[in-house]
């Protein structure tokens, strides 16, 4: 099984510079489970950092949305295997840490 995340976001317009403090971290999460009743184990899963600097980034007219790809995870995974992701935020200054943001996986197979 192959899994990856894409995040697109449409933020607010506003001064048009790259704010490097709006997060204190932010990361993607892919995790490839195995499907059984109850809760689904994760088999594997990759955090990637990486969106933190995008999610920073302004145009020079102020816009602030864009796309995120992660990389390519792997795992030999039986008929019952499903892949998500999560988006963790954690916001500059405000004390909480990272946030959770689930997501459901794409029915793409």
């Amino acid at each position: 099984m192959y899994e990856y995340a894409e995040v697109r976001w449409d933020g607010a317009s506003f001064y048009p510079v790259d704010d490097p403090t709006i997060f204190d971290g932010a990361k993607v999460r892919v995790q490839i489970k195995q499907s059984h009743e109850g809760t689904d184990p994760v088999v594997v899963g990759r955090d990637f950092p990486g969106i933190e600097e995008r999610l920073e980034y302004s145009t020079a007219g102020g816009a602030r949305s864009g796309t995120y790809r992660t990389a390519t995870i792997s795992h030999r995974a039986g008929l019952s295997a499903l892949g998500d992701s999560v988006l963790f935020l954690d916001w500059h200054g405000d004390g909480r840490g990272y946030q959770r943001h689930d997501y459901t996986a794409s029915p793409t197979v």
